[in-house]
């Protein structure tokens, strides 16, 4: 079938069947599922928020996952207000010992580089001591605390228990999907391994919003090495691969400009009989990803019409198609 628009090729059943949805990955036989590790505090990026109310302030904590992949935070995660001076004071608050919070049934799984955020309230009195708070300490169970500034300091009573400091939300909040619009596609330089040449597509987060991405995209190799023109489809379909290993796949979160990658693999013609393989050259992709089209990009190389001689790995952070 020939088709061909604005660069990138239109979605077609009868090229790449069904696309991935987001969130979802095709498997290749059965996935080992895989307990996800605690989260340490360390391993995110975070920042503050601080509105002060009548009675008292408001402190938003943001924390953005720097580890990969999922981690699962822990309600044990202590929070206590810290002096401009290093010292800690008042009462540790966590969601082990706050009651009557709506917060996620756990485990709460924190998908890598996504954020969760901790609302924290303090009330004021007439009988407390006041002290002058700049940082939040929290401490994942088992780990050294994680320093927090505050976006401005605040006055925390420190007398009484934790009526005084109390934990009133936490959420997993995750960003839409990324969109065929926001994404750009480019092919990464190749590497050579046990008679298989890999490629590693690269998705770009070319918007201005960060989004999400996951899965296992589909690709078929076309006819054609210039864009808005017609493509023929060489061979079949690129089988998927690593569905069932950790960190391939799974659900990422793109600030603008970042990057992921599926590593697209080649195997040599020459590994098969020719009459097994039929070899044809190919001089495109037709990579289809979250459910909303296709990209063409030019990519030059030699498939068998046969069987399928080439495959692809699901998502992975970065540029080489390599979980890290």
């Amino acid at each position: 079938m020939n088709f061909s628009f604005g660069g990138r090729i239109v979605a077609v059943a009868t090229l790449v069947g069904s696309l991935l949805l987001v969130g979802n990955v095709s498997s290749v036989g059965a996935a080992t599922a895989v307990t996800p590790p605690r989260c340490n505090a360390l391993h995110f990026d975070a920042n503050s928020s601080v509105t002060t109310r009548p009675g008292g302030a408001d402190v938003r904590l943001i924390f953005t996952s720097t580890y990969f992949p999922t981690c699962n935070w822990s309600g044990a995660t202590t929070y206590q207000f810290v002096a401009s001076s290093g010292v800690a004071f008042g009462s540790k608050v966590s969601l082990a010992t706050t009651k009557g919070l709506a917060v996620p049934a756990q485990p709460w799984d924190v998908n890598d580089t996504y954020q969760v955020v901790q609302n924290i309230q303090t009330e004021e009195g007439v009988l407390c001591t006041q002290r002058q708070a700049a940082a939040v300490a929290v401490t994942s169970p088992g780990s050294a605390p994680h320093l927090v500034k505050l976006s401005k300091s605040l006055s925390v009573c420190v007398n009484g228990p934790t009526k005084w400091t109390s934990l009133s939300s936490l959420s997993f909040p995750k960003p839409s999907a990324c969109t065929t619009t926001s994404l750009k596609l480019t092919v990464g330089q190749s590497d050579g391994t046990a008679g298989t040449i890999f490629y590693p597509l690269i998705f770009t987060n070319d918007g201005t919003s960060a989004c999400s991405v996951s899965g296992t995209p589909d690709v078929q190799p076309v006819t054609g090495s210039l864009a808005n023109v017609a493509h023929i489809l060489v061979g079949p379909q690129a089988t998927q691969r690593d569905t069932g290993s950790q960190g391939y796949g799974e659900s990422i979160r793109l600030a603008p400009g970042a990057t992921s990658s599926a590593a697209f693999g080649v195997v040599e013609t020459g590994n098969f009989t020719p009459s097994q393989c039929v070899a044809a050259n190919f001089e495109s992709l037709s990579v289809g990803f979250l459910g909303s089209g296709n990209w063409w990009v030019p990519l030059a190389s030699t498939t068998c019409t046969k069987l399928a001689s080439t495959n692809i790995s699901g998502i992975v952070p970065g540029t080489t198609g390599i979980a890290p």
